[in-house]
């Protein structure tokens, strides 16, 4: 059988499965008797690209004495996105916590609007949520500065909506689920007083899946000197192309 390779970021680790990447996607969500139900968000990566335990994974990755595929076999759960060049990833896939899966293939990043306040909800390696004047290029660059005491090798994070409160942090949230909403205005409102402050951290870790009605842009994983993109798709683009998953998305199963 294949053998397909997964950079998991719910919680990260790297595995091997004989399962294609929408098969694996719903075994992640719900497992094999769905009985449980959760976000997940993976990449596909090139095996070829990296440098893994080909002994383990060969002594490993068998199918079972009925034929039934091997669906995980963990090869680390620790540090696993500095383990995995960023040439060797393929495409993103993002899951609702019902199953449903939707594919993102990596495109070129082009910035719509200039000294914009940003919010972003990093992933790994930590969960933090920061409002930021920083584009996403510049906002990686800073954290994998490695000459800095605060930084990480690579970072892997999430582009949300602000919708009007960029104008205008007193602005209603209206479809937007953020906790303590008027702490969230007041980083914002400080950014804005604040020329020489360029971050403000609005949350210190993730308690719950990240709500995809929420994403702007879409996901960046990036060093110092390189970057992937992974664009959400447009609105039309989820009620026409995406609509299955899209409704999947906006209903929380439990």
């Amino acid at each position: 059988m294949k053998k397909y390779f997964y950079l998991v970021a719910t919680p990260e680790s790297i595995i091997v499965s004989h399962l294609k990447p929408l098969d694996f996607g719903n075994y992640l969500s719900v497992g094999t008797t769905k009985q449980i139900h959760g976000q997940a968000v993976f990449f596909e990566f090139d095996p070829d690209q990296t440098n893994l335990h080909q002994d383990y994974i060969n002594l490993k990755m068998k199918p079972y004495d009925d034929g039934e595929p091997k669906r995980s076999v963990f090869l680390s759960i620790y540090q696993c996105f500095e383990r995995i060049p960023l040439k060797a990833l393929k495409n993103l896939y993002l899951v609702t916590d019902d199953g449903k899966v939707l594919e993102i293939a990596p495109h070129d990043f082009i910035p719509k609007t200039a000294n914009e306040i940003h919010l972003y909800q990093q992933l790994i390696p930590i969960t933090t949520r920061v409002a930021s004047k920083l584009s996403p290029v510049d906002f990686i660059r800073r954290l994998t500065d490695l000459s800095q005491p605060v930084s990480a090798p690579k970072v892997f994070l999430v582009d949300l909506k602000l919708n009007e409160l960029v104008n205008n942090p007193d602005a209603p949230l209206s479809d937007l689920p953020y906790p303590n909403p008027d702490h969230l205005r007041d980083c914002i409102k400080r950014l804005k007083e604040s020329p020489a402050r360029q971050t403000k951290t609005v949350l210190r870790f993730l308690r719950d899946d990240i709500p995809y009605r929420t994403i702007k842009t879409g996901f960046f994983v990036g060093d110092q000197k390189h970057y992937l993109f992974y664009p959400f798709p447009t609105e039309k683009e989820l009620e026409g192309k995406y609509y299955s998953w899209w409704r999947s998305a906006l209903v929380r199963h439990f």
